[in-house]
């Protein structure tokens, strides 16, 4: 039997599919809740060790919505932080009753100006910056974000929208024109046209702001969600995509003036687009999601595991188990990866896909670092990337059990 047909055979026996055959009537549900830190002197996440917090600029959000068609739950929750490893958002997800885990997509913007979630930016290499009562603080809250969202449950319907991002709101200091332009948008609203929230997606790292910096603030992830919940889109979810190698805001300054620039750039594009949206009252929500084990090829990040700076010790045999997710609801598709895509491997996911709009989120349900395209594993061009990937081989693996959980949607 082919590699593909094992593969989709091996997920439609062991994991999670859900595929009503008849398409519902939509119901949507959305909350939020802070997770800006209570107390001041955390460590803050990105770039160098040893940076501590001295105040807020803005405040950090979890944000939910849940999705429904009747017989299927869909959730999907974006984290303003640096990202969760896979048993973190287990351990969130299970907090949740009623709702499967395998209907549960849990993101992070990877903002750099927020609270060391990973480990690896505290007081010394060998030292974990997590602090772990507001890590209880942020595990509490997003579980308590899904369940409102869930509760919250109304008729609605969906509309899809895409946009191009404006000229400096990101480039590849790698390769400067290779990149995903696409923001790809999904707004829920009430059957009255109320808009009750709106999905963006956008593959740019939220690192306007440098070690210059010691405020916690979500960077132009701030201003673009304030952009638009003005403009009466409702709240808004900001879920990154293929956002490695480097893709980041192309910026005259790292200040706060240039993250407002940004970011209200990126909130007007996608506001105008939902002006032209594609709007569906009924669908029928597929998921197939696999879980599964690589090899972690890192002995640096091994070694960082065993001395406990990050949580995400390997398996017996030297394997991490995690995961990934693909979807479809009306026109619209998603798969998503747990780290952080360059854009070539991103790009190839949205090639899989035959909707006529097309979701990638990375930094879903895990962190593994960064998720190499072929060409760049042994290019010294990428040698950053490459010793901050949990296995820069790991591509090829993902590519094949994400193919497979997207053609289970079709």
């Amino acid at each position: 039997m082919p590699l593909k047909a094992l593969a989709l055979a091996s997920l439609l026996l062991t994991l999670c599919m859900a595929l009503p055959a008849i398409a519902g009537p939509l119901r949507a549900g959305y909350a939020r809740a802070t997770i800006t830190p209570e107390q001041p002197g955390q460590f803050i996440a990105g770039y160098g060790a040893n940076r501590i917090a001295e105040g807020v600029h803005d405040d950090l959000w979890v944000r939910a919505i849940a999705l429904d068609d009747g017989e299927t739950t869909l959730v999907i929750v974006a984290c303003d932080l640096i990202g969760l490893f896979l048993p973190d958002t287990d351990e969130i997800a299970g907090r949740v009753t009623g709702v499967p885990r395998e209907s549960i997509i849990i993101t992070c913007t990877h903002v750099h100006s927020g609270p060391d979630t990973l480990g690896l930016w505290g007081p010394a290499p060998t030292v974990s910056g997590v602090d772990p009562a507001y890590m209880s603080m942020v595990k509490e809250r997003a579980a308590g974000a899904i369940a409102e969202a869930v509760s919250a449950l109304t008729p609605c319907r969906l509309r899809f929208a895409r946009a191009v991002a404006p000229e400096r709101t990101g480039h590849n200091s790698r390769e400067r024109d290779l990149i995903d332009p696409e923001i790809s948008i999904m707004q829920a609203v009430t059957l009255d046209g109320v808009p009750i929230c709106t999905l963006v997606n956008y593959a740019c790292h939220p690192e306007v702001l440098t070690t210059q910096s010691k405020l916690i603030t979500s960077d132009f992830v701030h201003s673009l969600r304030e952009q638009m919940e003005t403009a009466g889109t409702g709240d808004v979810l900001f879920v990154n995509g293929a956002l490695g190698g480097m893709v980041t805001p192309e910026v005259s300054e790292n200040s706060f003036a240039e993250t407002e620039r940004v970011g209200r750039a990126l909130g007007r594009a996608a506001a105008a687009a939902i002006e032209h949206a594609v709007e569906v009252a009924e669908a029928d929500i597929r998921l197939a999601r696999a879980r599964f084990s690589l090899p972690m090829a890192n002995p640096l990040l091994a070694l960082a595991a065993q001395l406990g700076v990050i949580k995400r010790a390997p398996n017996a045999d030297g394997t991490i188990t995690t995961t990934v997710t693909a979807g479809r609801i009306g026109p619209a598709q998603f798969a998503t990866m747990p780290g952080e895509p360059l854009p070539k491997v991103g790009l190839a996911v949205k090639g899989l896909m035959d909707a006529q709009f097309r979701f990638f989120f990375g930094l879903a349900d895990d962190e593994l670092g960064y998720l190499l395209h072929a060409e760049a594993v042994d290019n010294e061009r990428y040698a950053y990337e490459q010793r901050m990937s949990i296995n820069p081989n790991a591509v090829p693996l993902l590519m094949e059990r994400l193919e497979a959980a997207i053609d289970a949607t079709r």
